[in-house]
């Protein structure tokens, strides 16, 4: 294993060239490997086992930082030159809303919905976390969207929760 890691690091180091990111995706690979020992299949090399988690790792997460920038220009077509206090009000208000909204949550689905969509794991990753299937982490996903687009359509005003009440106050 030891002799395996300058292989990985040099891997790593070929695909984002930047030594840092390198390092974090040697150190995430390890740790996805120590999780997922018991997935190994003795059969095959432990070296292209931990090379595939690796690239993997790399394409998703690059993957994943062209959506989250896709997003923000999507957002920044939206957002105007000038400061309108009433347009901010109302926003504050409505995320306010979807705070409170979030903490009436089941915890399931509100713990997989801030993964996903606050914190910006993968379903995978969600799903390892948490030690349930792939499918488990959509359906939990697609109940609190659904809940919170229920609600948000029905309700005219914040429920009575605290934000104290959700975990690490995100949002």
């Amino acid at each position: 294993m030891i002799r395996l890691l300058p292989k990985l690091r040099s891997f790593a180091l070929r695909l984002c060239r930047n030594p840092d990111q390198a390092d974090d995706l040697v150190q995430t690979t390890c740790e996805r490997a120590i999780r997922s020992l018991d997935q190994f299949d003795p059969a095959t090399r432990l070296d292209s086992w931990m090379f595939r988690i690796l690239q993997n790792h790399y394409f998703n997460s690059v993957r994943d930082s062209a959506n989250r920038a896709r997003l923000f220009d999507l957002a920044m077509l939206d957002f105007e030159e000038s400061y309108d206090g009433a347009k901010a009000a109302a926003s504050s208000l409505e995320l306010q809303k979807v705070r409170d909204f979030i903490g009436r949550l089941d915890e399931d689905n509100r713990e997989v919905l801030l993964k996903i969509a606050v914190e910006g794991q993968s379903y995978k990753d969600v799903a390892a976390e948490l030690g349930v299937p792939i499918g488990t982490v959509t359906s939990r996903l697609a109940r609190a969207r659904l809940k919170l687009r229920e609600w948000l359509e029905t309700d005219d005003t914040a429920p009575e929760v605290p934000i104290q009440s959700m975990p690490g106050g995100v949002l």
